[in-house]
């Protein structure tokens, strides 16, 4: 029964959509195992969602609408991790996504989260690409200065970012670093803050000029 549903699910994926045609090579996937229930009546049940969510997910990519493609294929690959097809697909829909759209924004030294006016959406591909230079600027006697323990696990000066709720973040709100290149996906939906990582950004100087690619 195992043998023969994963030859199953197998041959599903030997017959690439043109949306997906185009872009690839046509390629025998991998025999990997599935990890399938013991049930045979609830292996057919998920033999046939993967059917009918591939096929929804094709016709989101021939039309073009790349996000709704992402969500279906994820939601494959939650029931069937290592299903071949849908992670080559998800692939090409992710690479789609990462250039979907761009957005150039510039982030000031001297002020702390900034607001570039983007919505995203978890799990989908952003990129970064900053240029430019700041002033980080520190004033200290003879004893130095003691970095608070909130801010030692980023780089001080360095391009941070958070997908907030609001303008302001939580406290409980983890930010990422970009630095001056980086491409991810975005761990949770919100809006998307940048600043220069310091303890009082009011007496930096400079700023950023950051280019922010993905599906937004």
């Amino acid at each position: 029964m195992r043998l023969a549903l994963f030859l199953l699910f197998v041959a599903i994926g030997l017959c690439p959509t043109d949306a997906f045609a185009q872009r690839r090579p046509m390629q025998k996937p991998k025999e990997e195992p599935l990890e399938l229930p013991s049930d045979p009546r609830l292996v057919e049940i998920h033999r046939e969602f993967v059917t009918k969510a591939e096929k929804l997910g094709d016709e989101y990519a021939r039309k073009k609408d790349w996000e709704k493609a992402r969500i279906v294929f994820g939601e494959v690959l939650k029931l069937v991790p290592n299903y071949k097809p849908a992670v080559e697909k998800l692939k090409v829909i992710n690479g789609e996504l990462s250039h979907a759209n761009k957005k150039l924004v510039v982030v000031e030294a001297k002020d702390g989260w900034q607001d570039t006016g983007i919505d995203v959406t978890e799990g989908s591909p952003i990129a970064f690409r900053a240029e430019g230079m700041w002033l980080l600027v520190h004033e200290s006697d003879a004893n130095g200065l003691e970095i608070p323990r909130e801010i030692r696990d980023y780089k001080l000066g360095s391009l941070i970012g958070v997908v907030a709720k609001s303008a302001t973040p939580d406290k409980d709100t983890v930010p990422f670093t970009i630095g001056t290149q980086k491409q991810m996906n975005v761990p949770y939906s919100g809006r998307l803050l940048l600043k220069m990582h310091d303890v009082n950004n009011e007496d930096n100087r400079g700023q950023m000029r950051v280019e922010i690619t993905g599906n937004f």
